[in-house]
């Protein structure tokens, strides 16, 4: 492992490179954030990738074709697990959770109940404090290429459902045994590319409006300029596991709040 420590503006950052167990180098950061929390960081490569599902995909949604080709222009950092209590707190100094149903209260669990709104007034304070705007949620399309990492099947495991209790909280392993609620993260195998729970466990709010796909190549696409829904993605522990699949879509309000809620970060300089 390569370790070295950097300061930007007033956030501390500690970067590391690590092996994957497929042996690929993985990036990797810690941030450390007002309040004493940190969050740690995967580097996101820029590339190309087949977003949206094929028709013979088992347990597929219509809104997830015409399968189109995305292009990712430039790297990203991206949370390595879902935002937990701790760092939401640590920020915001309170609980969006507190006097709510279906919640495990443990530091290292999904901050849950979280509208679109709330994840802008996170990160709204987390550029205040870098004095840069370096923090955003990630696009629809930079969600699913860092779910797939480098993947067209199902899942970024592949295509074989029957695995999935390995590497996701969902309801057949949680709700459906009276667990029901969103579990500490970073517990199952991650991905490829080193990243937790983007199958299952809580719902990850991302940047773009809901909007139909239409087949055609994109670059950086950042979804429709205007619309009513937010887009949410990976499921979480109260949904089948057809749901947890790379390509499928959520979306509602922007107000809408519920249990299996939650977000993940990017961090990205110009």
């Amino acid at each position: 492992m390569v370790l070295h420590v950097l300061r930007t503006s007033c956030i501390f950052l500690a970067a590391s490179i690590i092996a994957s167990a497929g042996g690929s180098e993985i990036k990797e950061m810690a941030v450390e954030l007002s309040g004493g929390a940190s969050m740690d960081m995967i580097w996101i490569e820029p590339g190309s990738f087949i977003m949206g599902s094929p028709e013979d995909e088992p347990g597929r949604e219509q809104n997830e074709s015409p399968q189109h080709k995305v292009t990712i222009t430039k790297g990203f950092w991206l949370g390595k697990y879902e935002l937990t209590q701790a760092q939401w707190e640590s920020v915001m100094g309170f609980r969006t959770w507190d006097n709510q149903v279906f919640v495990k209260r443990d530091e290292n669990c999904p901050a849950v109940y979280l509208s679109w709104y709330h994840t802008q007034d996170f990160i709204e304070k987390l550029n205040s404090q870098a004095d840069k705007h370096i923090y955003r949620l990630p696009t629809e399309a930079e969600w699913e290429y860092a779910c797939r990492a480098g993947t067209q099947t199902a899942f970024s495991f592949g295509d074989d459902i029957d695995q999935l209790g390995d590497y996701a909280w969902y309801g057949r392993n949680t709700y459906n045994i009276n667990e029901r609620y969103a579990h500490q993260v970073g517990q199952k195998i991650p991905n490829p590319w080193g990243l937790y729970d983007m199958h299952g466990n809580v719902w990850e709010w991302v940047q773009d409006y809901y909007g139909e796909y239409t087949g055609e190549d994109q670059v950086d696409p950042k979804g429709p300029e205007t619309g009513e829904r937010r887009v949410f993605r990976g499921a979480s522990f109260y949904y089948l596991g057809r749901f947890t699949r790379s390509a499928y879509r959520g979306y509602n309000s922007p107000r809408h709040r519920l249990f299996n809620l939650g977000m993940r970060l990017v961090m990205q300089e110009d």
